[in-house]
């Protein structure tokens, strides 16, 4: 009999051992993975190709990233496995009314896409990519990883890629690094994003990104959840001053400060109209809130001081950015307008289905125009319209639908309205990044990003006492 009682009490100790591991690769491998998300080292599996030349939108990779997200996949599934042995689990209809049932209808739906789009193995990479997403939303909006640690893990993400870009706009070029996943960038090619002044070509900020702007809305978010944890410290403190806290507001300014000035330097106009409004939110909050007007008056005077010490280092570049007179700005808006146009026209002729996940380039190629060069066929600049021109009317409803779960499943919970005042913090500025650009759904990297403002903007919103949460 006690033989028998030390067997069980031995598979005991190895289940819980075995559970703590899982716990372990999920909450910080999820970490780790957030804090990497700008890492885009690579290996290519098959090049995309239109008319001959290179085009990114079809080409088939492998992250490095995703390696650290397959391990943390396969602990969710020996977790869930392990669980199911103990526990039956239970089935309801009900919890397709979800946010997490309409995404995973969304996922569905887009795999389906894959049937009837011009290359299924394109598309089979994008709704791969939708897939890790979704696992990434789901371990997130789990609560397996606290707020505060994702909050500070992507500031601290965010901070280093202000400085690296901070530090290629000094140096004026991105160098090539296959570790680092980089491609040499220098103002004086063609193809690379730069403010062109009378004089000079001023090269964008990059990061580790593929893009400025994509540089641009991370930095975004940082900013946010760093004004977030900000008054969550106020709140913590209750109004109490003592020589550790002022350091701690003093770190707290420095990286808001050193993120501003890299915001700046990726010349992006759609995050610095995102950084606008969520400041804003922030502020007209503060007005209504007595205890965090002193903090807001202070960031403000931040924001304000940066922004003036950028206009009087870079006062060309700046002015060009903000006036879009320049040719490049004035070609750059036609670009999008025309962009804007394809779109509308690639949704007529796919108005139910779409043109399949990842399709888009190929069907403007297919059905509209076959005689430009690769870097022609980019997707339409509008994340929205992309969703809607590639999984057809079916596919938008269904991104609707769970739009309208993820405000309402949890807003019938709350009744504290500052709450809601600090979820829009993050989905206005996401909205906002959608509106003007396309790589929150096309991208590797940016649709990481995107459903990391998701993920933020739910958990914010499922708190049940925000104001418990402490600063750390």
């Amino acid at each position: 009999m006690t033989a028998e009682l030390n067997i069980y009490k031995n598979l005991y100790k190895n289940m819980i051992r075995h559970y703590r591991i899982f716990d372990f690769i999920i909450k910080y491998g999820t970490l780790v993975f957030v804090f990497l998300i700008p890492w885009q080292a690579r290996l290519i599996l098959v090049e995309g190709s239109i008319n001959g030349d290179y085009w990114e939108y079809g080409t088939q990779s492998l992250y490095a990233t995703e390696v650290l997200l397959f391990l943390i996949l396969i602990a969710l599934i020996a977790k869930g496995t392990h669980a199911l042995k103990h526990k039956k689990p239970q089935i309801s209809v009900k919890k397709l009314y979800t946010p997490l049932g309409a995404f995973a209808i969304l996922v569905v739906w887009s795999g389906l896409s894959i049937i009837w789009s011009s290359d299924s193995s394109v598309s089979l990479e994008h709704w791969i990519v939708l897939v890790e997403a979704g696992v990434i939303f789901l371990v997130l909006g789990s609560r397996a990883v606290s707020f505060n640690s994702l909050a500070w893990t992507i500031i601290a993400s965010g901070f280093i890629q202000a400085v690296i870009g901070i530090s290629q706009s000094f140096l004026q070029v991105v160098p090539s690094s296959t570790i680092l996943g980089t491609a040499l960038q220098d103002a004086r090619d063609l193809g690379v994003s730069v403010v062109e002044t009378v004089e000079i070509r001023w090269l964008r900020a990059y990061g580790t990104f593929p893009h400025p702007n994509i540089l641009g809305a991370w930095l975004v978010l940082s900013l946010m959840l760093l004004l977030n944890e900000s008054r969550s410290l106020v709140v913590a403190l209750g109004g109490e001053s003592d020589q550790t806290t002022r350091m701690r507001f003093a770190i707290r300014y420095l990286v808001f400060g050193v993120i501003i000035f890299g915001l700046l330097a990726t010349f992006s106009r759609s995050a610095w109209l995102a950084a606008l409004t969520g400041v804003g939110i922030f502020i007209a909050m503060a007005i209504k809130k007595k205890m965090f007007r002193r903090l807001a008056i202070k960031m403000t005077a931040i924001l304000i001081l940066v922004v003036v010490l950028f206009g009087y280092m870079f006062p060309e570049q700046l002015s060009t950015r903000v006036s879009m007179q320049n040719r490049l700005e004035v070609r750059s808006t036609q670009e999008r307008g025309a962009s804007l146009a394809q779109g509308w026209e690639v949704i007529k002729k796919n108005r139910i289905l779409g043109t399949g996940i990842g399709s888009y380039g190929l069907s403007v190629h297919r059905n509209i125009d076959d005689s430009k060069p690769a870097y022609f066929y980019q997707p339409v600049h509008n994340m929205f319209l992309l969703i809607w021109a590639e999984l057809g009317i079916i596919g938008l409803i269904f991104v609707i639908v769970f739009a309208l779960f993820i405000v309402n499943f949890v807003y019938l919970g709350t009744k504290k309205k500052q709450e809601i005042s600090i979820s829009l913090m993050f989905l206005i500025p996401f909205a906002v990044l959608g509106l003007f650009d396309h790589y929150m759904w096309s991208l590797y990297s940016g649709l990481m990003i995107g459903i990391s403002y998701l993920a933020v903007f739910w958990l914010i919103l499922s708190k049940n006492n925000i104001d418990s949460e402490k600063g750390s």
